[in-house]
């Protein structure tokens, strides 16, 4: 089980997408992907600034959207991101505000992070984090 960051499932739409993490991210067995519900906003918000944004989401819709469980954003999870924002800018280290969601959800149900961002969620105590990209 692995929790995506957004930048995982918008790979799979990009106009040259990365083969090996494609691969990797529509052959993996069915609910063994989850997502926050953080990411489908972040998806959503880029779509509308695409130059045709109906069709893109469309696209979305179709390929991305089916394929992680999403995970709601939850009192504890929200709790969470709260805490992780503040021990970040604690340390000098602020993030957005979609990141700690994401790491914060991952935390809650105990699973790691995949990302391009490693060093976005590497500071974050206890989150274990993977880079696909890297590994592809």
């Amino acid at each position: 089980m692995h929790v995506l960051d957004t930048n995982v499932l918008s790979e799979l739409v990009r106009p040259k997408p990365n083969a090996a993490l494609s691969n990797r991210v529509l052959g993996a067995a069915r609910g063994t992907l989850l997502a926050s519900e953080m990411t489908r906003y972040e998806l959503r918000f880029g779509a509308l600034l695409h130059p045709s944004p109906a069709p893109f989401w469309a696209r979305i819709e179709a390929l991305i959207l089916p394929i992680p469980i999403w995970l709601p954003v939850t009192a504890a999870i929200s709790d969470l991101a709260a805490r992780i924002t503040i021990e970040l800018r604690r340390k000098g280290q602020p993030s957005d505000v979609v990141d700690p969601f994401i790491a914060a959800t991952a935390l809650e149900y105990g699973y790691p992070v995949v990302t391009r961002n490693v060093r976005h969620f590497e500071p974050i105590e206890g989150l274990r984090v993977q880079d696909w990209f890297e590994e592809a």
